[in-house]
């Protein structure tokens, strides 16, 4: 606890249930084969532990880049995803860091992510979470949770933070509009405080758990390796805490599958047409 207030940060090492991890990864490995058909990889008995998986993944990634989308698409609501991240020892702690009981909680999109080597589209600059989720107002009531399901090198572009960042509070941030709705958009803390900090690299193991305030300081790294990052993050809110606004999820329905199964004479008219990400609002 003491380091989490002091620094913002803390990380526990080998604490998620392998199970759920590998339940996680076989579930991307099945939807992985749902989208590509590509039978290469089913004499293995765990194909999704092999390198050759990687492999495929970023060859897909490459060739059918709609396709790996859904792929991500479906993760979000993946029931494997769910029981990762309310696992009793991911509950456990968050309550702890945030002093409260977990039927205080509350939690916003957790989401797999993939970054397959040297795609810079969905790297976030340094920024504070509580940008990108506004549930708690100051954001001291709510965290973030990073957690590897791979090990996760510099190379592969682990998390980088700034210790202590945190305590100068929410920072107005510098909003850029996206280039296009491949790319993630970005809300960036100006560089002026940025260098006041310390740039720490932080690498995990399969297990691990970051716990990250939502107002300290972080950004991605860039992927340079030949494997896929493939890591889980998930953001937890105090309901009960004074500044709390409850929010309501929105459900996002992929326009590129949605075409495919149009086109495949499925009715669709009932299923609006999403973009994959909104667009900034202008000031």
């Amino acid at each position: 606890m003491n380091d989490y207030n002091k620094n913002g940060y803390v990380v526990l090492k080998n604490i998620v249930p392998y199970a759920r991890i590998d339940a996680l990864l076989e579930n991307i490995y099945k939807l992985y084969y749902k989208y590509s058909k590509d039978s290469e990889l089913e004499n293995l008995e765990y194909p999704w532990k092999s390198e050759l998986f990687h492999k495929k993944l970023i060859e897909f990634r490459e060739k059918e880049p709609q396709l790996f989308g859904a792929i991500y698409d479906s993760l979000k609501t993946s029931l494997t995803l769910t029981q990762l991240v309310s696992d009793d020892v991911i509950v456990d702690n968050v309550a702890k860091f945030l002093n409260v009981e977990p039927s205080d909680i509350s939690i916003s999109e957790p989401m797999c992510r993939l970054d397959v080597p040297n795609d810079k589209r969905n790297v976030l600059h340094w920024h504070q979470e509580r940008s990108f989720f506004p549930q708690n107002r100051d954001g001291l009531h709510s965290l973030v949770c990073w957690i590897p399901l791979t090990n996760v090198t510099e190379k592969m572009g682990t998390i980088h933070i700034s210790p202590e960042s945190h305590t100068g509070g929410l920072i107005s941030p510098i909003q850029k509009e996206k280039e296009d709705g491949s790319y993630t958009r970005q809300i960036s803390v100006p560089e002026e405080y940025v260098k006041k900090y310390e740039d720490l690299i932080v690498p995990g193991d399969a297990g691990d758990v970051v716990f990250l305030n939502m107002l300290l300081f972080h950004r991605s790294g860039v992927n340079i390796s030949d494997k896929v990052r493939i890591v889980v993050q998930s953001r937890f809110h105090t309901a009960t805490a004074d500044d709390f606004i409850p929010f309501e999820l929105i459900n996002y329905y992929n326009p590129d599958i949605k075409q495919k199964l149009i086109e495949k004479n499925y009715d669709c008219s009932d299923i609006p047409n999403n973009f994959r990400q909104p667009p900034i609002e202008k000031k």
